[in-house]
């Protein structure tokens, strides 16, 4: 009798395996949350051969990873760009384990990269209800426009950016910000 029941768990569970991976295959753009969550969570646990199991959609991917770029002319403009996409990486300050978002080597530096004027980037591209900074950390002032209630870019580069350095962009699950290294 408990075989029965077992072997009839089984069987159901395999079945919603194998009906939610054609529903995938069919609807393709249909990725969700609920879907990813329901792979990582049960889908990957049923204990059935690989190719009976659905893959896990490239949507669905795991921990986001550092990337390392070289940028050929940096400028206030590609740093604000890429500390708005580390912010996207970090969920928007929801991502709760530390992140290495960017390591950028920059071959040439145009003009005076600091944290003042990447964050008048960030003001004039509408960014600053997406991600605040209305602390200078470096000056230890206050931003002289408005941009948010909240630091939310933590600069900590104390030295002139120059051709040849490399700036790394990472995010501090703890303090909720993007730290410029």
């Amino acid at each position: 009798m408990i075989y029965k029941v077992v072997a009839s768990t089984i069987i159901a569970i395999a079945a919603v395996a194998l009906l939610f991976g054609i529903m995938q295959i069919i609807f393709l753009d249909t990725t969700t949350p609920i879907t990813c969550k329901l792979h990582k969570n049960v889908i990957r646990h049923i204990h059935l051969p690989d190719f009976a199991k659905p893959p896990m959609p490239e949507k669905c991917s795991t921990d986001p990873n550092e990337e390392r770029i070289t940028v050929e002319n940096m400028t206030n403009q590609v740093l604000a760009s890429f500390i708005v996409r580390c912010w996207e990486k970090a969920k928007e300050g929801m991502y709760g384990k530390k992140l290495e978002c960017f390591e950028l080597h920059a071959e040439k530096v145009s003009g005076t990269i600091d944290e003042g004027e990447v964050t008048a980037v960030i003001e004039s591209d509408n960014k600053c209800s997406f991600i605040p900074n209305n602390w200078l950390d470096i000056e230890n002032v206050s931003y002289p426009s408005s941009c948010g209630s909240e630091n939310k870019i933590m600069w900590k580069i104390n030295d002139t950016i120059v051709d040849g350095n490399t700036i790394i962009l990472k995010y501090n699950p703890l303090a909720h910000w993007v730290e410029v290294i």
